[in-house]
This record gives C-alpha cells, structure tokens and sequence, in this order.
C-alpha cells in the first residue's frame, strides 16, 4: 500500500516537475524568440504610422526631382521649449491637406505658411533633421497676409539659412513686424518690418 502511495507521489511530482519545466522552456523561448512572433505583430505597419513631429513656419521649399520644404518649429513632444528645424521630402503618396480636412496639392504649398507635419519617426540626424512627409497640414486658421508678411521678410535675410519664426505682429494696416532667430548661430533675433498687398 506505502509503495502504491509512493508511486502516485513519484509519477505526481514527476508530472508537476515536467509541467513547470515546459512552462519554463515557454517563458524562455517568449522572451528570445521575439523574431518569430513580430510578423504577427506586423511592425512594418507600426512603422507606416504617421507621428507628429513638428509645427510651425515653411521657410524655403525645394523643387526639383521631389518638393522638399524646410520648416523650423517645435516637436509636440517638447511642451514649448526647443527648436528643431526639418527639411521633409514629399513623396506621389504624402497627403496635403488644411486643418479643415480640405485636400490640398503640394503645389499649393507656400513659403511663410504654418504648418503641421508628420511623419514616419524616422529622421536623418543632421542639421537640419532630415525626414520624408505622409502628411503635411496647412493651418487653415493662419491669415494670407501673415504667411505673405513671413515670406517677405524671409527674403530680407540670407536664404539656406533655417530661420526660426519666433512672432509675428501686426503693426498697423498691411504693416508687420516679423522677428526671425537664425538657428546655426548664437546671435540675436532681428526684427523686420514689411509692408504686403491685398490682392
């Protein structure tokens, strides 16, 4: 009876052991075989996501093979403080539209227009930052002569530069100040006044 006792115990220790030695084979082979399991996971569509990256002012654009526009302004993610500047690529694919969901052209893209940008999180690290659009949002809030008065002003000083829109005000009827810090140096601000047209 005590050897019957005892074989039961036996072959239940033996099933227990067995068991948890299984599960710890699983619980070591989730945590190193993490490449089997990713297609599942499917992150080639994470990377596919737009991310904010950045608001703020069209500064130059580029148009050659492909549209390029460099913009300066601030990451979502930065709470206010830090400038960055990005010169984003848009492909056949990048969405253009107003922040009234209106579709837009990349044509439609000015110089002085505040924008809103997304893209992949990828970003060549360099300065400026180095990126591709999928989605390029126009501030459909901003006034046509502001986004004249940014690109005149911008025509004031040496173009290449990436130059940080820091205010915009308006000083009297079709007369603004625009307040431009060039971000490749440590000097001041400058202040320039311009004078645009209503058309």
């Amino acid at each position: 009876m005590k050897t019957v006792k005892f074989m039961s115990l036996l072959a239940c220790f033996l099933l227990l052991f067995g068991c948890g030695t299984a599960g710890g084979n699983d619980n070591n082979s989730s945590g190193s075989n993490t490449g089997p399991k990713a297609p599942n996971e499917e992150p080639a569509d994470d990377e596919e996501q737009p991310v904010e990256d950045l608001t703020g002012y069209i500064i130059s654009i580029s148009k050659d093979d492909q549209t390029r526009i460099l913009v300066t302004g601030q990451h979502p993610s930065s709470g206010g403080s830090g400038i960055s500047a990005t010169i984003y690529t848009l492909e056949e694919s990048t969405t253009v539209e107003n922040s009234e969901g209106e579709p837009l052209e990349a044509a439609d893209l000015l110089v002085g227009m505040k924008v809103t940008v997304w893209n992949s999180g990828i970003v060549a690290e360099s300065f400026p930052s180095q990126s591709g659009a999928i989605k390029v949002v126009v501030d459909a809030e901003q006034d046509d002569l502001e986004q004249k008065a940014v690109a005149k002003a911008l025509e004031e000083v040496e173009a290449g530069y990436p130059w940080h829109v820091e205010e915009v005000t308006e000083q009297g009827e079709l007369l603004y100040k625009v307040t431009l810090k060039n971000l490749l140096d440590d000097s001041e601000p400058v202040d320039i006044e311009v004078e645009v047209k209503e058309e």
